[in-house]
């Protein structure tokens, strides 16, 4: 075959996919596709291949773009990273990371101030494993592994204004009801644990879905939530925010919040669970638009029907959160799917608003974009899987800021298409796309 030969779009990812997940050392990069055609970035995805939207797996310095995930082989789960170069329009070579403890040991991305790219990644209930990388806006080579934390899962990472990185993820524990932790690394010193931000009510198994978003000047670090607890009997969506690097945490009206917070303490906008017909809520990643207004995407569906909502602060002391539906922006011809669970939610820098989501009907998934242009009034609809024949394409996860990494116009997007499959350590040949 020679560079001259003329591809099919499907045939060139298809031959360029085998040759990453063959593991070819080759140093020739592979050109992109066309705007908006879904790149086919591995064939060894894992059932949670790119998901966890709590977790950012899109960085965009300059003219590169990088992108991670997590791969399943014969050999266990691998966290792989690739690098687009937007100038010439060429793929990197697959490069690796490290290991993970199982389908749920995916990475979290972040870079500094310097271009330094940083990642978290590795347990289920286990110590996280992280990396820098070696050299600046460059991801083929990384320092090496060192690890913090124990029983810690599900990993939130952004960099702070003095590049001290900030993680927060779910400890899971025996003796007490388990919470979310705050950890920090200032730089050239070792990861410390800064408090226990988040305690479920109850004991047991108990999930929050946190995550992470600075305000524009990367002063204020607001956190959004969903705390799952008592088997499901009670599911909040939560909100606060941090005006000192995690110092103290306060409700949006500036009350302080003693830690660990709890459903009694922080902003309470949505309340529900899966028993005795209440309506079940699952939380997405959360934006702030430029003017500093944070926003959480959550659902709220039961048996009959599913709506997803964005849900700004009161304007006034003592007033509510504002709830947008956002189901009836879907197009027409979807007018029988449901909507849900939430993805992503990223502003670019002019204030355009950017959603990924879900959207399903029966055993069939396909992912949408909508997109704002005057901040969540209006929104258009585009159908971004339509042209792959899987029955089932899930896990968006959409390109956001973590503190040295504004979004462009036109923020990029990673997904799965395959099966979730039926244990947490399911070794599957699911594909991994990228949108850009």
């Amino acid at each position: 075959m020679t560079d001259s030969k003329l591809w099919t779009r499907r045939e060139a990812i298809q031959l360029t996919a085998a040759a990453a997940a063959a593991g070819w050392a080759s140093s020739r990069a592979v050109a992109a596709p066309a705007p908006r055609q879904p790149f086919l970035l591995s064939l060894q995805g894992s059932g949670r291949a790119t998901a966890y939207v709590e977790a950012n797996r899109i960085i965009t310095r300059g003219d590169r773009t990088h992108v991670t995930w997590l791969d399943s082989t014969a050999d266990g789960f691998r966290v792989r990273i690739r690098t687009l170069d937007r100038a010439r329009n060429q793929w990197s070579p697959v490069y690796a990371v490290g290991p993970a403890f199982d389908n749920h040991g995916g990475p979290a991305l972040t870079i500094d101030k310097d271009g330094f790219l940083h990642t978290v990644y590795y347990p289920h209930h286990h110590a996280f494993r992280y990396r820098r990388s070696k050299r600046p806006n460059d991801a083929s080579e990384w320092e090496r592994e060192t690890q913090f934390g124990e029983k810690l899962t599900y990993p939130t990472l952004v960099c702070a204004p003095d590049n001290t990185l900030h993680v927060t993820a779910r400890r899971s524990d025996s003796q007490r009801p388990w919470g979310v932790e705050h950890w920090i690394k200032p730089p050239a010193e070792k990861w410390r644990k800064q408090s226990e931000v988040i305690r479920s009510g109850t004991g047991g198994y108990s999930h929050f879905q946190e995550a992470l978003a600075w305000s524009p000047d990367n002063r204020t670090l607001h956190l959004s939530c969903r705390i799952y607890q008592n088997g499901g009997m009670r599911e909040t969506i939560g909100y606060m925010r941090t005006d000192d690097f995690g110092a103290t945490w306060r409700r949006h009206d500036g009350t302080v919040i003693k830690l660990p917070a709890t459903t009694e303490t922080m902003d309470v906008l949505a309340d529900g669970g899966r028993v005795d017909g209440q309506r079940s809520h699952k939380c997405g990643s959360m934006a702030v638009d430029p003017d500093g207004l944070p926003y959480v995407m959550y659902s709220s569906a039961d048996s009959s029907s599913a709506e997803m909502i964005v849900a700004t602060p009161p304007t006034r002391r003592g007033g509510e959160w504002k709830q947008t539906p956002i189901a009836r922006h879907i197009d027409r011809r979807f007018s029988e799917w449901r909507i849900g669970p939430p993805a992503g939610m990223t502003f670019d820098r002019e204030g355009t608003m950017f959603i990924a989501a879900a959207i399903s009907r029966g055993d069939k998934r396909e992912l949408i974009q909508l997109t704002s242009r005057d901040r969540g009034v209006t929104f258009a609809f585009e159908h971004i899987t339509g042209d792959l024949d899987h029955e089932r394409k899930m896990m968006p996860s959409l390109e956001r800021p973590t503190g040295h990494n504004p979004v462009g116009s036109r923020p990029g997007l990673i997904f799965t298409g395959g099966t979730r499959g039926e244990s947490t350590d399911d070794v599957l040949s699911n594909k991994v796309y990228w949108l850009g």
